[in-house]
């Protein structure tokens, strides 16, 4: 066991992002901020922090996009202000956004996304995601520009409950979603599942679970994941409302509360392939 962990924490170091990395993240991210901050859409910028893999620690290396949240003032883009609507458009806001950083970074690539504005430099990608608070809690609101809707999420809880399955796990849950993350990134295609996805599953589980070791949790996190095809190797007497079948499809409920999936979409073929996947620890 011992020859495996220290396999396993290798492994792990070797795919954590350097200071030097983040460094540039940071300073990229603080430029961003105040190239915003001196704009017009400034006065509309109510808060703006971190979210994603980046700000929990959950990156592999290289750091390639983190995410940020822009809170802003529902109130003061077009049709909101004007009481026609309680929040403007989604499409509406990103043009705003996207007039203002196509003019600060005329060398870089530009373009709208599904629910941000993502900002392409030559060493990282920023996807700008504007938020509308909800009053009294953490839930925010993101639009999606789409079909011009506004959803529910929570970034701040999502950090919340990794930090706290993290504690309760001794440390090793940080560096266990990053092995997992790698470890699914180097599937084939058709068994490879959004990040955000594994992440979450890992998560769960460990919120529920406790594991002494990296390689006790790789062991219960393929395992959980196999019983969906009743093939795992332990009793599982619980799914932790996480579902895996013809009838469902995959459902891996938003720890944030909002009652969302976070692998919506994914096709049966892929959920099954997943199932089927083992790892192989770097010797």
């Amino acid at each position: 066991m011992a020859s495996v962990e220290a396999a396993l924490k290798s492994w792990a170091k070797d795919i954590e992002p350097t200071a030097k990395q983040k460094e540039a993240a940071s300073r990229s991210y603080g430029h961003l901020v105040d190239v915003l901050s001196r704009r017009e859409v400034g006065n509309r910028i109510v808060d703006c922090y971190l979210s994603g893999s980046y700000r929990r620690n959950t990156a592999l290396r290289p750091i390639g996009d983190i995410d940020v949240i822009f809170v802003i003032d529902p109130t003061q883009w077009p049709g909101a202000f004007l009481g026609l609507a309680e929040r403007p458009n989604p499409s509406t806001v990103l043009r705003s956004f996207a007039r203002v950083l196509r003019d600060e970074y005329p060398s870089s690539s530009t373009f709208t996304q599904k629910r941000s504005l993502r900002l392409e430099l030559g060493h990282l990608h920023i996807d700008c995601v504007p938020a509308i608070t909800r009053p009294g809690n953490d839930i925010v609101l993101i639009g999606n520009h789409a079909d011009e809707t506004w959803f529910e999420s929570s970034p701040k809880r999502h950090q919340k409950v990794l930090s706290a399955a993290n504690n309760a796990n001794g440390g090793l849950l940080v560096p266990l979603v990053k092995l997992l993350k790698d470890w699914n990134c180097s599937l084939p295609e058709d068994a490879r599942v959004r990040s955000f996805v594994v992440e979450t599953l890992a998560v769960t589980l460990f919120s529920n679970l406790h594991m002494r070791t990296l390689e006790e949790g790789l062991y219960l996190f393929l395992d959980f994941v196999s019983h969906f095809e009743d093939k795992a190797e332990r009793t599982w007497p619980s799914k932790l409302n996480v579902k895996m079948n013809a009838w469902d499809g995959m459902f891996v409920p938003d720890l944030a509360g909002t009652g969302g999936n976070v692998a919506a979409g994914i096709e049966l073929r892929r959920m099954k392939a997943l199932n089927r996947e083992r790892l192989a620890v770097p010797s």
